[in-house]
């Protein structure tokens, strides 16, 4: 019989609760708002029109280059007379877009194009190019823009795959290897490919340092140091 009382009381409470509850307003559709802005900011603009962006452009509190930042790119490009490749309706291009950090340093774009790293104090991106080789630098430049949209799912599908693609340089020396690892970084000549030592030895592959700038005219990667297959000539200059 007590379990019969106990069993009576927990309906009745039951009950009680369910005509209290049914007392509560309906709770307010919850809308999410994101914080994070996840629309392509560049989509509109070309490769060329975000490199020349107060962006791409800006420098730091001091007045001074920001590594990832591309003043030096902008200023090659132009010396280079390759504002048309980069600002191409081409929308199926990949840029690896070489940083301030990518031209600085031994064996960087500047020892590359010049026969030397050494820049004089105060000396502009514009002036440096001045003095650059520029048939070296275009080698370097067409290097560094692949003729396949690439992005860590579309083609690079599966983890540690090399794939083969052709950049703006025709024939073998042309060829560049990517694949991405499994933290999801594009890898770029990384061993092993069936590249000439050249390619990947002393340093020469690199990991992409910021990914998917997309732009209404491609895909845009940025690198820390400049890729090659052979070595480039050197500047005679």
């Amino acid at each position: 019989m007590k379990s019969i009382h106990i069993l009576k009381t927990w309906s009745i409470l039951s009950i009680f609760c369910l005509f209290i509850g049914c007392d509560l307003p309906v709770q307010e559709r919850f809308v999410f708002e994101p914080e994070v802005d996840i629309v392509d900011p560049f989509a509109e603009i070309t490769a060329w029109e975000f490199i020349n962006s107060g962006r791409a452009l800006e420098l730091d509190d001091e007045g001074e280059l920001i590594g990832d930042n591309f003043n030096y790119l902008k200023a090659a490009i132009e010396a280079a007379d390759m504002v048309d490749e980069y600002n191409s309706a081409n929308n199926e291009r990949t840029y690896l877009l070489l940083n301030n950090n990518a031209f600085l340093g031994n064996g960087d774009v500047i020892d590359l194009i010049t026969g030397s790293e050494e820049i004089e104090e105060g000396e502009t991106p514009e002036e440096i190019m001045a003095r650059a080789d520029l048939d070296v630098l275009r080698l370097i430049l067409k290097y560094h823009i692949v003729t396949t949209y690439i992005t860590q799912t579309n083609v690079l599908l599966e983890t540690d795959v090399s794939v083969k693609f052709q950049t703006l340089i025709p024939g073998e020396d042309g060829v560049i290897y990517m694949r991405r690892n499994a933290l999801w970084s594009i890898q770029i000549n990384q061993n092993p490919v069936p590249l000439p030592n050249s390619a990947f030895g002393g340093g020469n592959n690199e990991t992409v340092r910021n990914h998917n700038y997309v732009f209404n005219n491609g895909i845009g990667h940025s690198l820390n140091d400049p890729v090659r297959n052979r070595p480039y000539p050197a500047p005679n200059n």
